[in-house]
């Protein structure tokens, strides 16, 4: 059921507009959540215990994030169950199944072999706090996953706002009571707790009865099978985008770690913005392939049109904040890692497409194709890093993820594209870099200014180019900016 934003739609077509508009509004609030508390915890350690003591939180974060605690479940159930919704428990089931095993070994696995290998103990206690949070976190996206697929990204958001909540509140708290860096992180594993169990509850309202982590023998099998793709490509995007930072821990300390995520942090949540898109539009992509490709094209490409329009303003303006944004968020000992902050910003655009190439490439069944290009880009990146952290420290890691971040985005769109032809990925940047010429003039004029007057004057200026170019380009919708701005952003295929 094909639907032009912009064109009269009969109800039941704008029905759906509006529902995958919803959805992408629930996933962006699921976005503010996390991002709200994941920078105020960095922030308020860095300003607590400077570099250092981010840096041991942050070690261990990245260190435990690496491994597939939910073993690529996230994306199989929500494609399978938007498929078949009356498989939703036993999907529900194995999910949970699969992800208490693999966190349980990991659980075990990882502070062990960090007290094999001499680490201080320290290290080896922060790791394990925070494996006991992956775990937690890994079996809280089996019931995300059903939001996904069940298009109900507002429970998400519900359950995230708590969590998130929890974490930088009981932050605040142990930090304030004198707690360090492992005080954090208990409260880190507190907060998944709370939103695993949370989802949970929801899931078993919804499914008439809470479920269980348990399967069939032969559906297991099948199961870890069919996640095991998406697992190894999960594992070896997160490889080579956090994998930098372990390695700088071992060879520069957690100082440069500390540093090198301050300027991270203020990154990598911009991704969430086109999670918050593609999610929504996910499960409608995996239904209309293979049967309705122009409809799965229009899709794809309305999710570029759409994030363009968000990464554009953001990287320009983050660029021309940067010093300042640095100063206000982290305070003068954070100046030196200016430059790769603003080297980082670079990946926002590339990073937000690749978002939306690798949920076609998922919602077209190419996954192991997707997990060859992401095994290479791994691989690369380990190299590269290797070569350029022992002479540039994190400048080097900066480098590294701009290099392998683009020549993955280009690896994605060419696999894309034998499959369903070619995309809006240029062209989708058009208006957007028009409308952002005067956002960046003004930010320029406002310089004398605190960073936050300048970032929102610099919005409102860019809403506003964005809205006379909406009207310019479709006259007839003078009364009704909504249906100018989406005429605006309609794929032009």
């Amino acid at each position: 059921m094909a639907t032009d934003l912009g064109q009269e739609t009969a109800p039941a077509d704008r029905g759906v507009t509006r529902k995958v508009a919803w959805n992408s509004q629930a996933v962006l609030l699921s976005f503010v959540f996390r991002a709200a508390s994941g920078v105020g915890v960095v922030v308020l350690l860095a300003r607590d215990g400077g570099p250092r003591s981010l840096g041991v939180v942050q070690f261990a974060l990245t260190l435990s994030a690496l491994l597939p605690f939910y073993y690529g479940i996230p994306s199989l159930l929500a494609r399978e169950v938007a498929r078949r919704p009356e498989d939703g428990r036993r999907w529900v089931e194995v999910g949970l199944l699969l992800s208490i095993l693999f966190g349980g070994l990991f659980l075990v696995l990882l502070p062990v072999g960090t007290w094999v290998v001499g680490a201080s103990p320290e290290t080896v206690w922060s790791i394990a706090i925070a494996t006991v949070g992956m775990v937690f976190d890994g079996i809280g996206r089996v019931p995300f996953a059903a939001f996904w697929a069940w298009e109900r990204m507002g429970l998400e958001a519900l359950v995230t706002g708590g969590q998130e909540a929890c974490y930088l509140g009981a932050t605040v708290a142990v930090l304030a009571a004198g707690g360090g860096p492992l005080a954090v992180l208990g409260a880190f594993a507190a907060s998944r707790a709370v939103g695993a169990v949370w989802g949970w509850l929801i899931v078993g309202r919804r499914l008439g009865g809470l479920p269980l982590p348990r399967a069939d023998w032969a559906f297991f099998r099948s199961t870890v099978r069919s996640c095991t793709p998406f697992a190894i490509g999960d594992t070896l995007t997160l490889t080579y985008a956090r994998f930098d930072s372990v390695l700088l821990g071992i060879w520069k300390g957690p100082a440069s770690v500390g540093l090198y995520q301050a300027a991270t942090n203020l990154v990598l949540y911009f991704n969430t913005v086109a999670r918050s898109i593609n999610r929504a539009l996910f499960p409608r992509m995996g239904r209309a392939w293979p049967d309705h490709r122009d409809e799965f094209g229009r899709l794809r490409d309305l999710s570029l049109r759409l994030i363009a329009f968000l990464a554009v303003p953001i990287t320009v303006g983050s660029l021309l904040l940067a010093p300042r944004t640095i100063d206000a968020f982290y305070g003068p000992a954070f100046a030196p890692v200016v430059l790769t902050y603003q080297l980082l910003i670079v990946v926002i655009p590339v990073r937000m497409a690749a978002n939306t190439m690798s949920l076609s490439l998922a919602a077209t069944d190419r996954q192991t194709p997707r997990t060859i290009a992401v095994s290479a880009a791994a691989v690369l990146n380990i190299g590269l890093n290797c070569w350029f952290i022992p002479r540039w420290s994190y400048l080097g890691a900066a480098m590294t993820t701009v290099i392998c971040e683009t020549l993955l985005l280009l690896a994605y769109a060419t696999l894309l594209r034998r499959v369903s032809g070619g995309s809006e990925l240029l062209r989708s940047n058009g208006w957007p870099l028009v409308a952002a010429l005067p956002m960046a003039a003004v930010v320029l004029l406002t310089a004398d200014q605190p960073v936050f007057v300048s970032a929102a004057a610099g919005a409102v200026t860019y809403a506003l180019a964005v809205a006379v170019l909406a009207l310019l380009r479709s006259p007839a919708y003078r009364r009704r900016p909504a249906r100018a701005f989406s005429a605006l952003v309609r794929p032009g295929r």
